[in-house]
């Protein structure tokens, strides 16, 4: 329990100590000084803090941690207190933990575009300090000239333009992080192991405290269009957004005002001539490459007109678009003058559910007597809902909280999220159970337990606490969404569970460092047990009889890391989640391990298992369950083949922009459970970015579903990306969601060849000056494995550019230029380049090659590298034919080869290039290899510094480690 707050408030010597540690003018503790930080940007929630610290750097906010940690006193981390959640709250008389002064930009890398900053450093201050370097930080929420990266990091924030972009997770690359004991942590995506950088972004300062951050930066756009479409009609408005996204558009933006927000923009200092008689007025904007963007302008223009717009007017200038964009970033503050006061809501619904949702919303604010105006990003479904009361009106208030349920629920019915960029906070805490189980919740606060096993972060915000405890007290307010209780809701397909708030979800004990280690049995009486009938014949009853083997009985039975559990590993394949489920339990109450499987292709990934008592396929699980090429979004099982995924989607003039290595039977829950990309991730990202939701199997049995169904959601833990890139160490896979890209119009592909050097310097200048959707450096030996026309000894360079038509065309030609400097080079176009980017995908996947490794570092360290890995190519001692290919955009490299006789030698190159990889700030994994090499060498390398918290997030998932033993820590 944390000291009492009149004991501390009492006792002098607490608030000299944190002076002591960052300053006398760096401690608060005045009644009269707190009373700002005790509410945040939604003022209807209101705790006072006992003091407010302002750290200066990382050391400082460690330092102060460890002495809140000793005293049992909670905190909440603070940025600029421009949320709109009630998440920066210091409830129960907690210390506020305030950030803004720590706002140094620290180092600018522009040719790898990077950025490392403070957490306290201004969002808008970053996109001006990089501009001389043409590069900007691309999340922009409205809060943007005062919101902090930290609070962006904690959030999730996205902004206008992330329907193109992405929200703030996909432009942090790496956090320092100081946790509630006063640890100091290192996350980053270039980091083995769980991705927890990708778990911490979002989640609102109950993890700890981000102080620096390493973040992506992006070229600034060389041509942009804006276009202003006003409608006479919401409904056109809204059929207009799913029309241009059906269409295989992907705006930059995508923004939508109703006729209250324009009267209220047109009479305010943001004035920007929007039509007061129109019902609704539609931002677009599309950016790019100057070939080809008036085309796209127009395509747009005509989409819009067809769908009811009465006018399109483009942006003359640069002034004039930045006048239309502080419209609409200044609505919130021009809608004062509807009313004194007003709810905001942040709800996200599927893109083709807008025009009923719209009306809905209006009916609701109709039936309460209230005034609605609505601005929101349209393009990604992100309501936006403006409550406007009076509280000096004795009704309105009931009114209003009766008014903000009924639209959440609407857009919850509408397989929609409860909020997509504000957080839950304190403000929707009660909402959560609306569209997350109890299980759901639980998982969630069991990531949370291995960041702060204390419970003394930013408690009671997100989940929600059990009633009667202290803190659930604590938290108790007569805000806007805490005084209705939660029902069941009749749920669209595919949505929440809809469970009422019968019994919340406490804090999770953190387990004893003794726990989590498999049961000592004797393994051969495991091995009876397993081939006892009763075992056998309680499975074969949950999946039937011919959906068990043996591991002999199949052809993974040619595993080389299986080969001595074949006798008495069975492989056994459910048809439903249900299925796999109960087969989990029955293995977890046996005390068998489980190796989750999709089609086998990475049973041996990672360092050697353990045990194999159980391998459990998702091979049957083969169902797309649905797919709105409107919205973006698809839904199929674990067990479906990328292969046959891409084909259905095609069909509909879309694709899901991930190529891991794969020969056409790679799972997408085995694509996902390795999380491995390939050369799109260039263009695109990494699969981590398009996972949204999913449904899992855990050790002990329980299904529970992370994410959900929308573009945009950050209703609690982002468990997404915590199971992306888990090779099934924390729990089986059984469905995915994905957001999803149109076809591009056209693609062309450029092989070039020549020396090493020039090409690579080539290279990355198209990487840099263009906009390639992939630009990959071959060694010789793959070139010609591929049948790629390349001199001996010279390499090839293969680049893609996806778009439309006029810009494929006119980049393909500036970079052929670029390469024709050099009279060295040979090139040669292919249109029809599918095959060949398929080809390069299945390179790692031949059955003769049996050592296959990876790296990844920043690109501009890759020279360096690449020049120890021609060295290597000429030692057949230590890898005979060795293969490899590299991203000179992301600092991606790829080996593939066969191991030596002599299995040391081998061992001692992967030290040696892991040693330079790590000298270079990057990293080297082991894919595949013989267990004799494997035996001697760890497959991950070093996992950092955030190598204990990994642990206790397996041992949090799997306690009794029965989950892939031994793959994840040797």
């Amino acid at each position: 329990m944390a000291a009492s707050a009149s004991q501390l408030e009492m006792d002098e010597g607490f608030f000299e100590e944190l002076r002591a540690i960052v300053g006398d003018e760096n401690v608060l503790s005045e009644p009269g000084e707190l009373l700002v930080y005790e509410c945040d940007g939604l003022p209807q929630h209101k705790h006072p803090p006992l003091a407010v610290v302002f750290p200066n750097s990382t050391e400082e906010t460690s330092e102060v941690l460890e002495f809140l940690a000793a005293e049992n006193v909670s905190f909440a981390p603070r940025g600029a207190g421009t949320g709109l959640s009630g998440g920066a709250l210091a409830i129960n008389r907690g210390v506020v933990i305030e950030l803004a002064r720590m706002r140094k930009i620290l180092r600018v890398d522009p040719e790898n575009r990077l950025a490392v900053v403070q957490a306290g450093l201004v969002n808008a201050h970053l996109s001006r300090a990089v501009s001389p370097y043409g590069l900007y930080y691309v999340p922009d929420p409205s809060s943007q000239p005062s919101c902090t990266i930290g609070g962006n990091i904690a959030e999730n924030a996205g902004g206008i333009h992330c329907l193109k972009y992405g929200t703030t997770t996909d432009h942090i690359v790496g956090a320092r992080v100081v946790l509630s004991d006063g640890s100091i942590v290192d996350l980053g995506n270039a980091t083995p192991g769980y991705d927890l950088l990708g778990v911490f972004v979002g989640s609102e300062g109950t993890f700890g405290i981000a102080t620096e951050a390493t973040v992506k930066l992006s070229p600034i756009p060389p041509a942009v269009r804006t276009l202003l479409a006003d409608f006479l009609d919401v409904d056109d408005a809204s059929r207009a957004v799913s029309a241009i996204i059906a269409a295989g558009m992907l705006p930059a933006a995508l923004e939508m005002m109703d006729n209250a927000i324009i009267r209220a923009v047109e009479q305010s200092v943001f004035t920007a001539g929007l039509p007061i008689d129109a019902q609704a007025v539609l931002l677009v904007e599309l950016d790019g490459a100057e070939a080809g963007i008036d085309n796209d302008a127009q395509k747009a223009e005509a989409i819009l007109l067809d769908h009811g717009a009465r006018a399109v007017r483009r942006a003359a200038d640069e002034n004039e678009r930045k006048k239309l964009w502080a419209a609409r970033k200044g609505a919130f503050g021009a809608v004062g003058r509807l009313s004194p006061d007003i709810m905001i809501q942040d709800a996200v619904v599927p893109r083709s559910r807008l025009p009923e949702v719209l009306r809905e919303t209006y009916r609701i604010a109709s039936q309460n007597n209230l005034q609605l105006a609505n601005v929101f990003h349209a393009g990604d479904g992100n309501l936006h809902p403006l409550i406007c009361f009076d509280l000096r009106r004795g009704d309105d208030l009931e009114h209003v909280r009766q008014a903000g349920r009924e639209i959440m629920e609407v857009c919850v019915r509408a397989g929609g999220s409860i909020t997509g960029e504000h957080g839950v906070g304190l403000d929707k805490s009660s909402y959560l159970p609306l569209i997350f189980s109890e299980d759901d919740m639980e998982a969630m606060m069991r990531v949370r337990a291995a960041f702060d096993p204390s419970g003394l972060c930013n408690p009671g915000k997100i989940i929600p606490l059990p009633r009667g405890c202290g803190e659930a007290r604590a938290v108790a307010t007569q805000g806007l969404s805490e005084s209705l209780p939660v029902f069941p809701l009749p749920l669209a397909e595919g949505q929440g569970e809809g469970v009422s708030r019968a019994r919340a979800i406490p804090h999770p004990r953190p387990l004893p460092k003794e726990e989590g280690v498999i049961k000592t049995a004797n393994s051969a009486r495991l091995a009876e047990r397993i081939s006892e009938a009763r075992v056998i014949n309680e499975f074969k009853r949950i999946v039937g009889a011919q959906n068990l083997n043996r591991l002999w009985e199949t052809e993974l039975a040619t595993n080389s890391q299986l080969a001595s559990e074949k006798e008495r590993t069975v492989v056994v394949a459910p048809a439903t989640a249900g299925e796999a489920s109960e087969v989990m339990r029955v293995a977890g109450r046996e005390g068998l391990t489980v190796i989750p499987a999709g089609s086998s292709t990475w049973l041996d990934a990672g360092n050697p298992l353990n045990r194999a008592d159980l391998i459990l396929t998702t091979r049957r699980l083969t169902k797309i369950i649905r797919h709105e090429p409107a919205d973006l979004v698809a839904t199929a099982e674990a067990g479906v083949t990328l292969s046959e995924f891409q084909k259905h989607l095609a069909a509909a003039g879309q694709w899901l922009p991930i190529d891991p290595p794969d020969d056409d039977k790679a799972s997408l829950g085995g694509v996902v459970a390795t999380g491995l990309g390939g050369p799109h991730s260039l263009g695109y990202g990494a699969p981590r970015s398009f996972v949204i939701g999913m449904r899992l199997v855990l050790a002990d049995g329980r299904a529970i579903k992370a994410g959900g169904n929308v573009v945009k959601n950050v209703a609690g833990y982002d468990l997404c990306k915590l199971f992306t890139g888990s090779y099934g160490t924390l729990g089986l896979i059984t469905e995915l969601t994905f957001k999803l890209r149109p076809l591009p119009a056209e693609t062309r592909s450029v092989i070039a060849s020549g020396p090493r050097g020039s090409l690579m310097a080539a290279g990355r200048r198209i990487s840099v000056q263009m906009f390639p959707a992939a630009v990959e450096m071959l060694s010789s030996r793959l070139a010609e494995q591929l049948g790629m026309e390349a001199r001996r000894e010279e390499y090839a360079l293969l680049f893609r550019f996806a778009g439309s038509s006029r810009t494929v065309v006119t980049q393909t030609a500036q970079a052929l230029k670029v390469l024709r400097e050099d009279r060295n080079h040979h090139c040669a176009t292919h249109g029809e380049d599918a095959k060949l980017w398929r080809e390069l995908s299945t390179a790692s996947l031949q059955s003769a090659d049996d050592l296959v490794w990876r790296a990844t570092m920043r690109p501009t360290e890759l020279p360096a590298f690449l020049d120890e890995m021609a060295a290597l190519e000429t030692d057949e001692v230590s890898q005979a034919r060795l293969r490899w290919h590299a991203g000179l955009g992301d600092g991606r490299v790829r080996a593939i080869g066969r191991a030596p006789v002599y299995h040391r030698e081998a061992v001692r190159a992967l030290e040696r290039m892991r040693q330079r990889a790590e000298n270079l700030g990057g990293s080297l994994i082991v894919e595949k290899a013989p267990l004799e090499i494997k035996n001697e060498i760890d497959a991950w390398g070093d996992f950092g510094s955030a190598s204990e918290l990994m642990r206790r997030v397996k041992t949090q998932f799997d306690p009794e480690n029965i989950l892939s033993p031994g793959r994840m820590f040797a």
